[in-house]
C-alpha cells in the first residue's frame, strides 16, 4: 500500500471565554504560541549536576500550552527526563513539522495525532508500542496490532449537526423530513435550509461517509490484513446510490459548498446564509458565541439525519492522542510520559480546555465531576444529552474492518478525502448517483495497490 500523508488538522480560533480550538481539518486562525520550527537536538542535556534525557514532543495544541506545561512540570519532577515541546502554528498540521524533523535526523519522541495517523505510523514501522499506557486502563485501544497498542487516546470529537430552532419547528431527524423541511425553509425564509459540503476537504469527507453509515452502507469488510471494498456489492450498492440521491436532493436547498471546510460551514450559520449544517461537536457554538452571541440560543444540536426506520448505529468520532515515535532519542522516556499524561490530575483540565468540542476518551471521564461542573457544558445540556445517549455508537473511520479492526484503506481514503471528492463528482462533475458509486469504489480499490 502506498504511504499517504494526511491533511488532518488545522486550527480555528473559537471563543467561549476566548477559547482557541484545535480542529481536525479546520482552517483559519492566527499564529499560535510556538516554540519555533526547530526542535531540541537529540541526546543528553545537562541539568545542574544531573544528566537527563530530553523527550522531544511535537503537538498542535499550543492553545492548551498552559495546562500541558503544568503536566510536563509534574512529570519532570518525578522522572529523570526533561520534555521539550514544539508547537506547530495555527493553520498547519504537525505533518509538515514532522517531516522537517525527520529530514534533519531529529525525529520527535512523541507526536500528538489521530488514531488513523497512528496506524499509518505503525504500518510504516515508525510507532513504538505503548501497551502499558493503554491496556487495563479503560482507555480505548483503536490501534491494536498483534496484541500491542500503538496509540494513547486523550479525547474524542464526535461529528454533530446544528440547526436554527427558530426556523425549524423541531429537529427533522430523518432524511425525508430534512428534505421537506429544508425545501420549506429555502422557499419561505430568506435563507438556505441546509449545507452540503463537497470536494477534497475533511468536512466533506466525514459528512459523506457518515451519510453512507446512516443508510447502513458497509463500505468495507474483512480483517486488517485483508480489507475488501464492498460499497458496490449487492445491497450496499443500492443503499449507496440512495445516499447519493439524497445528497443530490439536499444540495438543491443549500449554498454551493464545494471546497468548504469546517470554518466555512460555520460561517454560513453565523452569517445566516444557512439554517443547518453538519460540523464537529460544539465547535459552531464556541465559534459563533465570540462573534454572534445572539445566535447561540437559536442553535440546537442534532445527530446526522437517518432514513426513516433506521437507527443510529455508527457515529464518526475523531480520536486524538499520543503516538510514540520509535526512532527518536528517548523512546522509553516517551512511553513513560504518555502514560503519565493520561493519569495526571491535570488531564481533565487539558480535555476541558475546549469543552463541547473535546470530550473525555472514556465514559467514566464523561460522567466525571469535572465535566458536570464545567460552566460551558452546563450551559448546553442538550449537547451532553446527545453525546451520552449515543456514546456506544461513537467510532472512528479507522475501526471499519471486521469487528472494528483497524482499516488502513479507510485511513488512507480519509487522508485523501476520497468521499468528499465523490460528492464533488456528483454535484459538480455531473455524474449520476450510480456513476458516483462506481467512481468511489474504483478509487478505494486503487488504495489497496
Amino acid at each position: 500500500m502506498a504511504r499517504q500523508h494526511s491533511t488532518r488538522r488545522k486550527f480555528l480560533t473559537a471563543a467561549g471565554g476566548a477559547t482557541a480550538v484545535a480542529v481536525a481539518g479546520c482552517t483559519g486562525g492566527s499564529e499560535s504560541d510556538s516554540e519555533g520550527d526547530s526542535a531540541t537536538t537529540v541526546g543528553e542535556v545537562e541539568s545542574g549536576d544531573a544528566t537527563q534525557t530530553t523527550i522531544k514532543y511535537l503537538s498542535d495544541r499550543g492553545d492548551s500550552k498552559q495546562v500541558i506545561d503544568q503536566i510536563i512540570s509534574e512529570f519532570e519532577s518525578e522522572h529523570d527526563y526533561t520534555v521539550d515541546v514544539t508547537y506547530t502554528s495555527k493553520g498547519t498540521s504537525t505533518d509538515e513539522q514532522l517531516q522537517k524533523m525527520r529530514a534533519a535526523g531529529n525525529p520527535p519522541d512523541v507526536v500528538f495525532d489521530t488514531s488513523a495517523d497512528a496506524y499509518r505510523y505503525q504500518r510504516d514501522g515508525d510507532a513504538a508500542p505503548v501497551s502499558e499506557a493503554v491496556q487495563g486502563t479503560g482507555l480505548p485501544d483503536p490501534v491494536n496490532v498483534d496484541g500491542e497498542s500503538y496509540f494513547v487516546a486523550t479525547m474524542v470529537e464526535p461529528l454533530m449537526g446544528w440547526y436554527r430552532n427558530d426556523i425549524y419547528e423541531e429537529n427533522p431527524t430523518t432524511w425525508e423530513t430534512w428534505q421537506s423541511e429544508a425545501q420549506r425553509v429555502s422557499e419561505e425564509e430568506d435563507i438556505n435550509g441546509y449545507v452540503v459540503q463537497s470536494g477534497q476537504t475533511n468536512n466533506a469527507d466525514t459528512s459523506i461517509t457518515q451519510y453512507h453509515w446512516q443508510n447502513d452502507v458497509d463500505i468495507y469488510s474483512g480483517p486488517s490484513d485483508d480489507i475488501q471494498v464492498t460499497i458496490d456489492d449487492e445491497d450496499n450498492r443500492q443503499a449507496a446510490i440512495e445516499t447519493y440521491e439524497w445528497v443530490q436532493q439536499m444540495a438543491e436547498y443549500a449554498p454551493n459548498g464545494s471546497g468548504w471546510e469546517w470554518g466555512d460551514a460555520i460561517a454560513a450559520l453565523q452569517q445566516e446564509n444557512a439554517a443547518a449544517a453538519m460540523s464537529v461537536g460544539g465547535l459552531p457554538i464556541l465559534t459563533i458565541s465570540a462573534n454572534r452571541p445572539d445566535l447561540v440560543e437559536k442553535l440546537s444540536p442534532t445527530a446526522f439525519p437517518v432514513p426513516d426506520g433506521n437507527g443510529q448505529d455508527k457515529w464518526w468520532a475523531y480520536m486524538e492522542g499520543h503516538v510514540v515515535w520509535n526512532s527518536g532519542g528517548a523512546t522509553e522516556g516517551a512511553r513513560q510520559f504518555v502514560d503519565f499524561f493520561s493519569k495526571s490530575e491535570r488531564f481533565m483540565d487539558f480535555v476541558l480546555s475546549a469543552p463541547l468540542f473535546q470530550f473525555p476518551p472514556t465514559r467514566e471521564g464523561l460522567d466525571s465531576e469535572a465535566v458536570r461542573n464545567n460552566e460551558t457544558i452546563q450551559n448546553h445540556p442538550d449537547v451532553m444529552e446527545l453525546v451520552r445517549d449515543n456514546w456506544d455508537a461513537f467510532t472512528s473511520v479507522l475501526a471499519t474492518g471486521d469487528d472494528g479492526a483497524p482499516n488502513i484503506v479507510a485511513a488512507d481514503a480519509y487522508g485523501q478525502q476520497v468521499f468528499g471528492q465523490s460528492a464533488e463528482q456528483l454535484l459538480v462533475g455531473g455524474r449520476s448517483p450510480e456513476e458516483t458509486v462506481d467512481w468511489v469504489a474504483e478509487e478505494l480499490r486503487g488504495l489497496q495497490d
